[in-house]
Formats: structure tokens, sequence, C-alpha cells
């Protein structure tokens, strides 16, 4: 194998590691979202509780509940996604960070499992007229 092909393949492979990153920086923002829509729900359930003027109705946090649990479903897909990826990428280069990234992918796996639980709490109680601060208990 001469430099330039060793040079093609190292520059294919850091492109392809580059945009998995690009992929998992964007997750990471959808995962703060989903942090800040954690933090305004329980303040909600917080001045629900302590009899104030709440920040959402009822409805509207159900589906802030919602759209944040669909969320954090896609993104522990996208996660799996990009780990499954850079564990192919690393294999093929016999790469050191190969059993690292494997674990991430079992890590991955649990993640979407809790996810898929999440699912479900929230749609099974999304209609049942159930207040934030109970939606929240569940």
């Amino acid at each position: 194998m001469n430099k330039n092909t060793k040079k093609d393949n190292n520059d294919e492979f850091n492109f392809e590691k580059i945009k998995f990153l690009n992929i998992q920086m964007i997750a990471t923002i959808g995962f703060i979202i989903t942090l800040i829509i954690s933090y305004l729900l329980s303040y909600d359930k917080k001045l629900s509780l302590s009899k104030k003027d709440k920040l959402f109705t009822e409805k509207t946090a159900q589906n802030l509940a919602l759209f944040q649990t669909i969320l954090v479903f896609i993104i522990t897909i996208c996660f799996l996604y990009v780990n499954y990826k850079q564990y192919q990428i690393a294999k093929e280069n016999h790469d050191n960070d190969e059993q690292d990234l494997f674990l991430q992918i079992e890590t991955s796996l649990l993640a979407i499992i809790s996810a898929i639980i999440g699912l479900y709490i929230v749609f099974k109680n999304y209609n049942a007229n159930l207040t934030i601060a109970e939606t929240e208990n569940l």
C-alpha cells in the first residue's frame, strides 16, 4: 500500500467520523431542548402543587410531555445509529475505539428501551385528563 492510498483511506475515515459527530452534535442539541422542557414541566408542577398560577394549561403540559418523550425516543435512535456506524468504521479500520463503541451501542439500546417505556406511559395516560402533577408522578 503506497502513502497516497493510506492517506486517502485516512481522509475518508476522518470524513466519516466527522459526519457522524455532526449528527451526534445535533442530537445533543435536541437533548438539551428536552432538558429545558423537562425543567419547565417540573417548574409548572411545583407551581401547581404550591397553588400558584401555572405556566401551562393541563392540555399544553400534556402536549409538551408528549413532544418531549417523542423527541427523547428520536434522539436515542440517533445515538444508536451514530454509535453503530462509528463502530462499523472502527471495525473496518481496526481502530482502538472498537470495544468502547460496542459498549456505547449496548448503552444506546438500554436508552431506547427506557424511551419506549416513557412513550408507553405518556401515550397510555395522554387523554386520561390527569393533572400535570399526576402525569409527572407516573
